[in-house]
Protein backbone atom coordinates (compact mmCIF):
# COMPACT_ATOMS: atom_id res chain seq x y z
CA UNK A 1 0.00 0.00 0.00
CA UNK A 2 0.88 4.00 0.11
CA UNK A 3 -0.84 5.28 2.35
CA UNK A 4 1.36 8.26 3.14
CA UNK A 5 3.56 10.28 1.22
CA UNK A 6 5.67 13.43 0.78
CA UNK A 7 6.93 16.11 -2.12
CA UNK A 8 9.27 18.17 -0.97
CA UNK A 9 9.13 21.48 -2.55
CA UNK A 10 13.04 21.72 -4.33
CA UNK A 11 12.90 18.45 -5.22
CA UNK A 12 9.58 18.65 -6.96
CA UNK A 13 10.74 21.67 -8.59
CA UNK A 14 13.41 20.90 -10.08
CA UNK A 15 11.67 17.40 -11.36
CA UNK A 16 9.56 19.43 -13.26
CA UNK A 17 12.06 20.03 -16.17
CA UNK A 18 11.75 16.84 -17.45
CA UNK A 19 8.23 18.58 -18.23
CA UNK A 20 9.38 21.79 -19.33
CA UNK A 21 7.00 23.38 -16.52
CA UNK A 22 7.13 25.89 -13.75
CA UNK A 23 5.15 25.43 -10.12
CA UNK A 24 3.10 28.10 -9.73
CA UNK A 25 1.55 29.22 -6.40
CA UNK A 26 0.34 25.82 -4.94
CA UNK A 27 0.44 24.72 -1.15
CA UNK A 28 -0.01 20.54 0.22
CA UNK A 29 0.49 19.62 3.26
CA UNK A 30 4.08 18.17 4.53
CA UNK A 31 2.60 14.89 4.80
CA UNK A 32 -0.13 13.45 2.12
CA UNK A 33 -2.74 11.48 3.56
CA UNK A 34 -5.94 9.59 2.23
CA UNK A 35 -8.66 12.73 1.76
CA UNK A 36 -5.91 15.56 1.55
CA UNK A 37 -5.08 17.22 -1.67
CA UNK A 38 -1.79 16.77 -3.27
CA UNK A 39 0.15 17.59 -6.31
CA UNK A 40 -0.69 15.82 -10.12
CA UNK A 41 0.82 15.81 -13.37
CA UNK A 42 -1.79 15.76 -16.43
CA UNK A 43 -2.01 16.23 -19.98
CA UNK A 44 -4.65 18.33 -21.68
CA UNK A 45 -5.08 20.16 -24.71
CA UNK A 46 -1.36 18.69 -25.93
CA UNK A 47 0.21 20.01 -22.69
CA UNK A 48 1.22 19.13 -19.41
CA UNK A 49 -0.41 20.89 -16.39
CA UNK A 50 0.12 20.79 -12.96
CA UNK A 51 -3.03 20.35 -10.65
CA UNK A 52 -3.91 19.70 -6.77
CA UNK A 53 -6.60 16.65 -6.72
CA UNK A 54 -8.08 14.80 -3.42
CA UNK A 55 -5.95 11.41 -2.64
CA UNK A 56 -8.57 8.45 -2.28
CA UNK A 57 -10.62 8.27 -5.55
CA UNK A 58 -14.45 9.00 -5.20
CA UNK A 59 -16.21 6.78 -7.87
CA UNK A 60 -17.99 8.70 -10.60
CA UNK A 61 -21.15 6.96 -9.50
CA UNK A 62 -20.62 7.30 -5.90
CA UNK A 63 -23.43 8.77 -3.55
CA UNK A 64 -21.05 9.90 -1.21
CA UNK A 65 -18.11 11.93 -1.02
CA UNK A 66 -16.17 9.83 1.13
CA UNK A 67 -16.80 5.53 0.31
CA UNK A 68 -16.79 2.90 2.88
CA UNK A 69 -14.18 0.89 1.26
CA UNK A 70 -10.42 2.61 0.89
CA UNK A 71 -9.62 4.12 -2.76
CA UNK A 72 -6.16 5.55 -1.92
CA UNK A 73 -4.64 2.62 -3.69
CA UNK A 74 -5.45 0.68 -6.43
CA UNK A 75 -3.46 -3.08 -7.12
CA UNK A 76 -2.63 -3.49 -10.73
CA UNK A 77 -3.09 -7.24 -10.68
CA UNK A 78 -6.85 -6.64 -10.17
CA UNK A 79 -7.02 -3.07 -11.91
CA UNK A 80 -9.36 -4.39 -14.88
CA UNK A 81 -11.32 -6.24 -12.63
CA UNK A 82 -13.41 -4.06 -10.63
CA UNK A 83 -16.16 -1.22 -11.53
CA UNK A 84 -13.99 1.52 -9.45
CA UNK A 85 -11.05 1.20 -11.04
CA UNK A 86 -11.39 -0.02 -14.70
CA UNK A 87 -13.57 2.92 -16.09
CA UNK A 88 -10.40 5.39 -14.63
CA UNK A 89 -7.59 2.77 -15.67
CA UNK A 90 -9.10 3.07 -19.24
CA UNK A 91 -9.74 6.59 -19.43
CA UNK A 92 -8.10 8.93 -16.54
CA UNK A 93 -4.64 8.87 -16.15
CA UNK A 94 -2.12 11.19 -14.51
CA UNK A 95 1.31 10.79 -12.42
CA UNK A 96 1.69 11.93 -8.73
CA UNK A 97 4.90 13.20 -7.50
CA UNK A 98 6.91 11.97 -4.59
CA UNK A 99 10.17 12.51 -2.80
CA UNK A 100 9.14 9.79 -0.13
CA UNK A 101 6.95 7.56 0.78
CA UNK A 102 6.34 6.00 4.59
CA UNK A 103 4.82 2.36 5.20
CA UNK A 104 4.40 0.19 8.04
CA UNK A 105 6.96 -2.69 8.73
CA UNK A 106 5.98 -6.42 10.47
CA UNK A 107 9.25 -8.10 9.60
CA UNK A 108 12.76 -8.08 9.68
CA UNK A 109 15.36 -5.69 11.56
CA UNK A 110 12.76 -2.82 11.49
CA UNK A 111 9.72 -4.49 12.97
CA UNK A 112 7.76 -2.60 14.97
CA UNK A 113 8.17 1.15 12.83
CA UNK A 114 6.70 3.48 10.33
CA UNK A 115 9.69 3.50 7.57
CA UNK A 116 10.10 6.24 5.46
CA UNK A 117 11.39 5.49 2.38
CA UNK A 118 13.61 8.09 0.91
CA UNK A 119 13.91 8.79 -2.67
CA UNK A 120 17.25 10.45 -4.20
CA UNK A 121 15.20 12.50 -6.21
CA UNK A 122 11.66 13.69 -6.88
CA UNK A 123 9.89 10.74 -9.25
CA UNK A 124 6.35 10.68 -11.09
CA UNK A 125 4.50 7.38 -10.04
CA UNK A 126 1.50 6.76 -12.19
CA UNK A 127 -2.20 6.83 -10.81
CA UNK A 128 -5.73 7.29 -12.17
CA UNK A 129 -8.45 9.39 -11.24
CA UNK A 130 -11.62 10.28 -11.50
CA UNK A 131 -14.18 13.14 -11.44
CA UNK A 132 -17.40 13.25 -8.82
CA UNK A 133 -19.99 15.90 -8.27
CA UNK A 134 -21.86 16.44 -5.12
CA UNK A 135 -25.48 16.90 -6.55
CA UNK A 136 -26.63 18.48 -3.53
CA UNK A 137 -23.74 22.10 -4.14
CA UNK A 138 -22.83 20.71 -7.67
CA UNK A 139 -18.84 21.13 -6.08
CA UNK A 140 -16.88 18.68 -8.85
CA UNK A 141 -13.66 17.07 -7.06
CA UNK A 142 -11.05 15.61 -9.14
CA UNK A 143 -9.65 12.40 -6.65
CA UNK A 144 -6.62 10.14 -7.60
CA UNK A 145 -5.25 6.43 -6.63
CA UNK A 146 -1.61 5.53 -6.43
CA UNK A 147 -1.00 2.31 -8.18
CA UNK A 148 0.55 -0.07 -6.62
CA UNK A 149 2.25 -3.35 -7.14
CA UNK A 150 5.04 -6.32 -5.94
CA UNK A 151 7.78 -4.30 -4.59
CA UNK A 152 11.40 -4.47 -5.95
CA UNK A 153 14.21 -5.97 -4.19
CA UNK A 154 14.49 -2.98 -1.97
CA UNK A 155 11.70 -2.80 -0.68
CA UNK A 156 10.72 -6.03 0.38
CA UNK A 157 14.16 -6.26 1.74
CA UNK A 158 13.34 -3.71 4.13
CA UNK A 159 9.88 -5.63 4.93
CA UNK A 160 7.29 -4.35 3.08
CA UNK A 161 4.98 -6.35 0.49
CA UNK A 162 3.44 -3.51 -2.11
CA UNK A 163 4.84 -0.69 -3.72
CA UNK A 164 3.89 2.54 -5.40
CA UNK A 165 4.83 1.46 -9.25
CA UNK A 166 7.84 3.22 -10.48
CA UNK A 167 8.41 4.14 -14.11
CA UNK A 168 11.77 5.03 -15.81
CA UNK A 169 11.81 9.09 -15.45
CA UNK A 170 12.09 10.19 -19.10
CA UNK A 171 9.67 12.20 -20.74
CA UNK A 172 9.22 9.57 -23.64
CA UNK A 173 8.66 6.90 -20.89
CA UNK A 174 6.32 9.02 -18.59
CA UNK A 175 4.14 10.53 -21.94
CA UNK A 176 3.18 6.47 -22.81
CA UNK A 177 1.07 6.69 -19.29
CA UNK A 178 -0.94 9.32 -20.89
CA UNK A 179 -0.71 7.75 -24.94
CA UNK A 180 -4.54 6.41 -25.13
CA UNK A 181 -3.92 6.25 -29.14
CA UNK A 182 -1.16 3.28 -28.91
CA UNK A 183 -2.13 1.56 -25.74
CA UNK A 184 -5.49 -0.27 -24.39
CA UNK A 185 -6.12 -1.74 -20.94
CA UNK A 186 -3.97 -4.54 -21.05
CA UNK A 187 -0.87 -2.70 -22.93
CA UNK A 188 -0.96 -0.07 -20.53
CA UNK A 189 -0.06 -3.10 -17.90
CA UNK A 190 2.75 -4.11 -19.92
CA UNK A 191 3.91 -0.84 -19.43
CA UNK A 192 3.34 -0.75 -15.64
CA UNK A 193 5.00 -4.10 -15.80
CA UNK A 194 8.38 -2.18 -16.44
CA UNK A 195 8.67 -0.66 -13.83
CA UNK A 196 12.12 0.24 -12.03
CA UNK A 197 13.03 0.78 -8.75
CA UNK A 198 14.74 4.38 -8.01
CA UNK A 199 17.38 4.75 -5.58
CA UNK A 200 16.33 5.07 -2.31
CA UNK A 201 16.94 4.98 1.41
CA UNK A 202 15.20 4.05 4.73
CA UNK A 203 14.37 6.08 8.03
CA UNK A 204 12.77 5.14 10.61
CA UNK A 205 9.68 7.87 11.20
CA UNK A 206 8.37 6.53 14.37
CA UNK A 207 7.31 3.30 16.15
CA UNK A 208 4.13 1.43 15.37
CA UNK A 209 1.51 1.50 18.29
CA UNK A 210 1.24 -1.08 20.97
CA UNK A 211 -0.48 -4.38 19.68
CA UNK A 212 1.07 -4.10 16.21
CA UNK A 213 2.68 -7.75 16.68
CA UNK A 214 -0.94 -9.14 15.98
CA UNK A 215 -0.90 -7.77 11.99
CA UNK A 216 1.71 -9.99 11.04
Amino acid sequence: MCAQFQVELIKFQKSLAIFALDLQSSSWKSRILPHLDAPVILFKDEKYVIDLFHFSLIPIWSKVRKPKFATHNVRLETVLEKPTWRRPFLKNHCLVPMTAFIEPIYEGKFAGNMIRFELAECVFVPAIFDSWEDKSTGEVIHSFSILTSEPGKFVRKIGHERSPIFLKQNIKNLGNWFDFNKHDGNSFIELLNKQYEPKMSVIIDRPLKKGWEKRK
